[in-house]
């Protein structure tokens, strides 16, 4: 493979030599015209052979070999499971591009980095992906799955087996503002709901166990239990008989 590094010293050794002996076999055997034109090309042609050179030869070298494919394939997820210090809070092994701070994680849960995680409860099983947010006093309980770019609000409490979709966003404030007094209200996610991908869940709700949350649905009212429920606002469009026959 040809090194670039050289390529570029020889091109700005080589170029203006060539170009030199090239205009003073122009001005030797043409007019004046021709003369001044060839000069003009020949001033261009040196100045852009000159910095391709430059550019070439001061090119930065790598910091580090890129992967291999081996490398590549053997790539494993973070996992966050630090040992038990008392029984509110847990020494975090923070990671590179994550905010982990005074959680309670469960044993084998996976948490992916780019999260944020703030004096939360996270259950056994579970897997929690990149860039999702959780603030302080949430519980989620065991083998739940939280996709990526998931909001969830202090006052947000989700039961067992729970998917909840990419994008999905959870709100503790019917009156959000900068400052003043705001209202905190609870919202209570049963065992075994499943929650589609950029669903919006406002405050002060109850989602019964075994209900289906469409994509896109914005949630304002309770919904019941072994349920499916869409749309904006959400409204209960059939039961689940899926799930119903999982339960019994």
């Amino acid at each position: 493979m040809i090194n670039s590094k050289k390529l570029g010293l020889g091109i700005m050794i080589a170029g203006p030599i060539f170009a030199a002996a090239y205009a003073v076999d122009l001005i030797l055997d043409l007019n004046l015209v021709v003369q001044i034109t060839a000069l003009i090309f020949m001033l261009l042609f040196l100045g852009i052979v000159t910095w391709i050179g430059y550019t070439m030869f001061t090119e930065p070298t790598m910091s580090r070999p890129l992967p291999s494919e081996a490398d590549l394939e053997n790539l494993e997820a973070e996992t966050i499971n630090p040992p038990l210090e008392g029984e509110d809070s847990l020494r975090i092994a923070r990671s590179t591009f994550s905010i982990v701070t005074d959680c309670s994680i469960g044993e084998r849960t996976v948490i992916r980095d780019q999260v944020n995680l703030f004096k939360c409860k996270i259950g056994s099983d579970c897997k929690i992906e990149s860039f999702v947010y959780i603030e302080e006093g949430v519980t989620i309980g065991d083998r739940c799955k939280i996709k990526p770019n998931v909001f969830i609000p202090t006052g947000v409490t989700i039961g067992d087996d729970v998917f909840i979709g990419p994008n999905a966003t959870f709100t503790n404030d019917k009156h959000p503002r900068v400052i003043g007094d705001w209202e905190l209200l609870e919202t209570k996610v049963s065992r075994g709901v499943s929650i589609g991908a950029h669903a919006v869940i406002l405050p002060g709700l109850k989602i019964g166990e075994n209900a289906i949350i469409g994509a896109g649905a914005v949630v304002t009212k309770d919904i019941p239990s072994n349920t499916i429920a869409i749309g904006n606002p959400a409204r209960v469009i059939a039961k689940n008989p899926v799930r119903e026959k999982l339960v019994q």
